[in-house]
């Protein structure tokens, strides 16, 4: 297909092969690898690597579910117990247990979590749900990727671990939003063994993935040197049509010790994510709220048909380049920088579409497209071609230090950096004009299948002038310093952080051929304190904050004030019956506020021009407006004031060494407290769950006739979700609350000398329903509440490991 090419487009994707790293191998003087007599060389220790473990956690130190340190809380490797904030970890054992291949599916066993945009029936997102994502009720959108801004889904196949650390944490990270970040971990070479880890997953619907994790070291002429593979490659397809896609993984981590207490670190990885649009349902809208779908009306059409073409692929191309050097000077002072650059061109449309559903034209879609005159005989389907990307440039670096002092009762730790981030963003958009000449019309009463040409319409190229372009250059720089202090031999702990960032954004119009520049500083504090009861019970206490920037100015080109978070949490961390009950319990309120809210109909420029002119004059300058027609057009006001409080539990039960459990529970509340728009006072965010439960457990046979066999299951239980406010007087209309459920069971043998791993994963075993439309109610006056239910089906999956 000749499509456009996206100013942004020239973002080369090398590929990284495991032949080429294998090539590789024997250039670097390897004496413990791809020899054929090799030197013996002594085994690396723990004590090797410890003076970089500053730095960098190992995912051989997480006993099963159960991490007992973290990067994420304090930005270098502390144990969890003592620090002040609620932190849950993700370990890879999880996620390789429930065949999870990417870090936003793992919000399923976070209650803190809600992605309600997620498309639930696909192993294969493009990216996090956009102004879905919500984290202690806020939304969010985007995460971090070892302390830095991480836009897009990962595959779990180059993670060690995801670390949710909750609350405001603009003293860690500067840029972050008022609920918490989830970091994602990469991983490290590995100094203690070598080993090659394959999986082969299929599916019951056809999908299929196969992985690899290839980790080698030895000493060489100067110093250990160590090599880390990892790659994946699947072929996505769920139960409904067209909804083949694909994915490319690859990773490749170099690590040099040239010296004891220095290691030099690169880091190569390329990602393709890909999907085809248009695998959602056509609606109309009924009386009173109603939206009736498609196959309401058409029995006879499948819940799994959909318009997708099969060549209107929505797809995202990632690559990222890092180095890192690590170095421990002495016992108390280690340092760390790194600099990094990356790309992603995201194409979220590329191809026929119909996502106008009858709307007018806008940015991001064709107007007039989707089902037309639906519920009547000149029923048709429209579908226009359409093309939008989104392209993006990075380059950040940064350094952090790491000093401990002892002065005589008091150990203290103090950890200062400095980071800059900077991005180039460049979107296009080019859309068909919807017109019976240029657009595909689909009868419905004669037969809807698809079957479009995989080319852009004859007068495609006359018509690309009718898209647009918008271009940004973000930047932000923050420095940091925080200490911890510890008394009363180690029984008290108290926390202090602040972070300085600095933040400018500039935006380009292109139909003004104008710029606006957005500048915001802050310091954001943090205090904390914890408090060991016993050894094995601690409470703490901390206060936090927050800081993101608004890019909304009005049209008096008055900048809206950036979103700030403040935070107060309090909770009981427990380490019980030597480790067997862990975790944090925490009650907390959250204050975020500032922002740009867009209210309707409001005082703007405009009208203030219209007041000043004479009826002959408005006559000339607004030709067919009145003041009435200006105002509604409205204007960006100040957003106001979102509180979010409620009560977690976070925890791991081990009651043997082969049995764990997971347990994450949430109660939250979100509120409207102050806005420029009254109506919206005491309401919540869309997608909002008030209470969430999830638990996952396994029980591994360690001897007997059963050895090897392990089995869990994990569900997860969400109370009703906000869907808006359209339901009778203006309250709320929501889905029905849902229970989901999955069941494993892997088995580890001996196979032609291997170390063999069998596994059976069952998803979805309780057919959650998805929801759909608003059903009418058949009463004239009564405002549709209740929703269609589409059944969705189990699916399973079997795994075959080998690991040598």
């Amino acid at each position: 297909m000749k499509t456009p090419t996206p100013a942004s487009a020239p973002l080369g994707r090398p590929s990284f092969s495991r032949a080429s790293l294998l090539l590789l191998l024997p250039a670097l003087g390897l004496t413990a690898i791809a020899q054929e007599t090799p030197t013996p060389v002594t085994p690396p220790t723990e004590d090797d690597v410890v003076n970089l473990s500053a730095f960098r956690v190992s995912e051989d130190k997480d006993s099963g579910y159960k991490a007992s340190n973290s990067i994420g809380g304090t930005r270098s490797n502390t144990p969890i117990k003592d620090i002040p904030l609620n932190i849950q970890v993700f370990t890879k054992d999880l996620y390789d247990d429930l065949v999870i291949t990417n870090q936003i599916d793992l919000e399923r066993y976070n209650a803190a979590l809600v992605n309600g945009g997620a498309d639930g029936r696909s192993s294969n997102p493009i990216q996090q749900a956009y102004n879905a994502f919500l984290f202690r009720g806020f939304v969010q959108n985007w995460g971090l990727r070892d302390g830095i801004r991480q836009y897009d889904p990962i595959d779990t196949q180059g993670l060690s671990r995801v670390e949710i650390v909750k609350g405001p944490a603009g003293p860690l990270y500067g840029l972050s939003y008022a609920g918490g970040v989830m970091n994602s971990v990469t991983k490290d070479v590995d100094f203690l063994k070598d080993f090659t880890s394959l999986r082969f997953t299929v599916q019951s619907e056809g999908e299929y993935r196969a992985a690899i994790d290839a980790n080698y070291s030895g000493d060489t002429k100067h110093g250990k040197f160590g090599v880390r593979f990892n790659g994946a490659h699947a072929e996505t397809v769920d139960e409904r049509e067209n909804s083949d896609g694909s994915l490319r993984y690859s990773q490749v981590n170099l690590a040099w010790q040239p010296y004891a207490g220095t290691e030099v670190k690169f880091l190569m990885e390329n990602g393709y994510r890909g999907k085809a649009n248009g695998l959602g349902y056509f609606t109309r809208n009924g009386a009173d709220g109603a939206q009736i779908p498609l196959q309401i009306d058409h029995p006879e059409i499948p819940w799994e048909w959909n318009w997708s073409t099969g060549g209107n692929i929505r797809s995202i191309d990632t690559d990222l380049y890092r180095g890192t050097i690590n170095q421990t000077f002495n016992e108390n002072f280690s340092a760390t920088a790194y600099v990094q650059y990356a790309t992603r061109l995201n194409i979220d449309s590329n191809g026929w579409e119909a996502q106008g559903s009858g709307g007018g034209a806008n940015w991001d879609t064709n107007g007039d497209t989707g089902w037309q005159l639906g519920g009547t005989p000149a029923e048709f389907i429209r579908l226009g071609y359409h093309y939008r990307d989104w392209g993006n440039r990075m380059h950040g670096y940064g350094a952090t230090g790491i000093y401990k002092v002892d002065l005589g009762a008091i150990k203290n730790v103090v950890t200062f950096g400095a980071n800059v981030w900077a991005e180039k963003f460049l979107t296009r958009r080019f859309a068909q004009p919807s017109t019976t000449t240029n657009t595909l019309i689909l009868p419905v009463r004669a037969g809807i299948s698809i079957n479009t040409p995989l080319v852009p319409p004859a007068d495609w190229a006359a018509n690309t002038g009718n898209g647009g372009w918008n271009r940004e250059n973000n930047s932000n720089d923050y420095y940091f310093v925080a200490w911890q202090g510890s008394l009363f031999e180690n029984r008290l702990k108290l926390n202090a952080a602040a972070n300085r960032t600095n933040i400018k954004l500039v935006q380009y119009d292109a139909t003004a051929n104008t710029s606006k520049t957005t500048e915001v500083s802050k310091t954001s504090p943090m205090f904390g304190a914890m408090f060991d009861i016993t050894k094995q019970v601690s409470v703490f206490g901390v206060y936090s904050s927050s800081l993101f920037p608004s890019t909304d100015k009005n049209s008096f080109s008055q900048q809206m004030p950036p979103e700030t978070g403040k935070s107060y949490e309090a909770g009981v961390k427990v380490e019980l019956l030597n480790g067997k009950i862990s975790g944090t319990v925490s009650v907390y309120q959250i204050t975020k506020e500032g922002g740009g809210k867009q209210v309707t109909p409001a005082f703007n420029l405009e009208v203030q021009r219209f007041d000043a002119l004479s009826l002959a004059q408005q006559a000339i300058q607004f030709p067919g407006q009145t003041r009435a027609t200006l105002l509604a057009k409205g204007d960006f006001y100040p957003a106001g004031e979102q509180e979010s409080t409620g009560f977690e539990a976070d925890l791991i039960f081990q009651p043997t060494k082969s049995w764990q459990i997971l347990l994450s529970y949430a109660n939250n509340d979100t509120e409207v407290t102050s806005s420029p728009i009254a109506t919206e006072l005491g309401r919540t965010t869309s997608g909002h769950i008030d209470q969430q439960l999830a638990m996952l457990t396994k029980y591994s046979f360690t001897d007997g006739a059963a050895k090897g066999l392990s089995i869990g299951a994990g569900i997860q239980y969400a109370d009703e979700a906000l869907q808006d406010y359209n339901g009778p007087g203006n309250t709320g209309r929501y889905n029905p609350a849902t229970f989901y459920g999955e069941l494993f069971a892997g088995y580890r043998l001996k196979l032609l000398g291997y170390d063999t791993l069998i596994q059976l994963n069952l998803k979805n075993i309780t057919e959650q329903e998805e929801f759909v439309g608003w059903k009418p109610t058949g009463v004239a006056g009564r405002v549709a509440t209740d929703r269609y239910e589409v059944s969705t089906p189990m699916v399973y999956s079997l795994t075959v490991g080998i690991d040598f």
